[in-house]
């Protein structure tokens, strides 16, 4: 016989579990009917950014948005110190300090220099420009700089900021060898190539799912939410609600959805409007007695995609007996540049969007990322929007 009181504990999580599993259903049922709001409700505040350290090498301090473009404020240092005070600025956005001077330091002596310091701005308590003895060969100022008083926020845009200032150095100081002979200088050691670039920097701290407004931002720098959309999720859902709500929080939860939303079908004649080199539109009539129609979207500026289209060609002599005919799609904006690398593709179906219908198309299918192999039918049903090059060489 068991025990009274451990059937009232079995009885007890029993209860809990099935109230947790309700909630879970009303929560699931709440997101799933009602339509997600992405308004930016911005926070206005006073930032404040205070430098309390003498250098002499700084002599200009400028505040641009996270465009790193437009600039919102300026101030003259003197001797590096310095108050930059910005009554109306949007909270918990990233700005960027431009730093401007000469340097000082031995053997880059007289030369001028610039850096960009991102900021997470906060209205609730006043930040410090921090500056730091750099001595790295290549670099030409002998300080390098951070931001204090930002919490975790700022913590995250410090180091990797401090990383992507240790590549430049790094790329800055690497040094081209020549050899002397009777026939003059012969270089015979190129600058190493570095094993990481910004965007690998950027990726690692991005890595590390830390559910930060500050990660969000990162994450907006490098756009490759399809490929990383489960990891995006779950660190949306473990933020809070301040960094969920932020304008990086729902530039991401906007995309994301977007990935989520499946796209069933097209109108290929009003939707895919592109020409060939020629100017002549896709003759989507001469299609309608084929299997299948794979579109290729890519970009002859995008390495990535470039590379895929010439994987491509090989794979399309193999589909086109099997009755799937490849098109190959570009979303370029100049068509002389396309041009161009179409020719040297040769592949027998080349189209480019015409501009007029592409940004409709890119938001339809979402296509910010390529390459794109998007599977439809002749009459426009979409098969499979988001293909991969293994999927379709086993396509039958």
């Amino acid at each position: 016989m068991k025990n009274p009181k451990t059937n009232q504990f079995l009885a007890l999580l029993l209860c809990l579990l099935l109230t947790s599993a309700c909630q879970n259903r009303e929560k699931q049922s709440a997101k799933e009917g009602k339509e997600q709001d992405y308004t930016y409700q911005p926070e206005k505040g006073r930032l404040t950014i205070v430098s309390e350290t003498d250098n002499p090498e700084l002599e200009r301090v400028v505040l641009f948005r996270d465009n790193e473009k437009d600039s919102v404020t300026s101030v003259k240092p003197e001797e590096g110190k310095f108050k930059l005070e910005v009554d109306d600025i949007t909270a918990n956005e990233v700005y960027f300090l431009k730093l401007t001077g000469t340097s000082t330091k031995q053997g880059t002596s007289g030369l001028k220099w610039d850096e960009l310091v991102p900021v997470l701005s906060t209205t609730s308590k006043e930040l410090e420009l921090v500056q730091q003895a750099f001595n790295d060969v290549g670099s030409i100022s002998k300080v390098k700089f951070s931001i204090d008083g930002g919490g975790d926020e700022q913590e995250l845009l410090n180091d990797w900021h401090a990383s992507l200032v240790e590549l430049q150095a790094e790329e800055e100081g690497q040094m081209e060898h020549y050899a002397i002979g009777g026939s003059g200088a012969t270089k015979v050691a190129d600058k190493k190539a570095s094993s990481k670039s910004q965007a690998s920097i950027t990726q690692e701290f991005v890595d590390q799912q830390k559910p930060l407004i500050s990660s969000f931002y990162l994450i907006s720098r490098l756009g490759k939410h399809r490929q990383h959309a489960e990891d995006y999720q779950n660190l949306l859902d473990n933020a809070s609600e301040q960094a969920q709500k932020s304008k990086y929080g729902l530039i991401l939860a906007k995309h994301l959805d977007q990935l989520g939303a499946k796209v069933e079908q097209l109108d290929l004649e009003k939707q895919v409007v592109a020409t060939d080199t020629r100017l002549s539109e896709i003759p989507w009539d001469s299609f309608k007695d084929r299997k299948y129609l794979l579109l290729s979207f890519w970009n002859s500026s995008d390495g990535p995609s470039a590379q895929a289209a010439k994987e491509l060609k090989g794979a399309a002599s193999e589909l086109e007996p099997k009755g799937i005919d490849v098109l190959l799609i570009a979303v370029d904006d100049q068509f002389s540049k396309w041009q161009e690398a179409a020719k040297e593709l040769d592949f027998k179906y080349n189209y480019k969007m015409r501009n007029e219908a592409k940004q409709p198309l890119v938001d339809t299918l979402y296509l910010s990322e390529l390459p794109r192999l998007v599977l439809v039918k002749p009459d426009g049903e979409v098969v499979d929007d988001d293909l991969s090059l293994e999927q379709v060489k086993a396509l039958e």
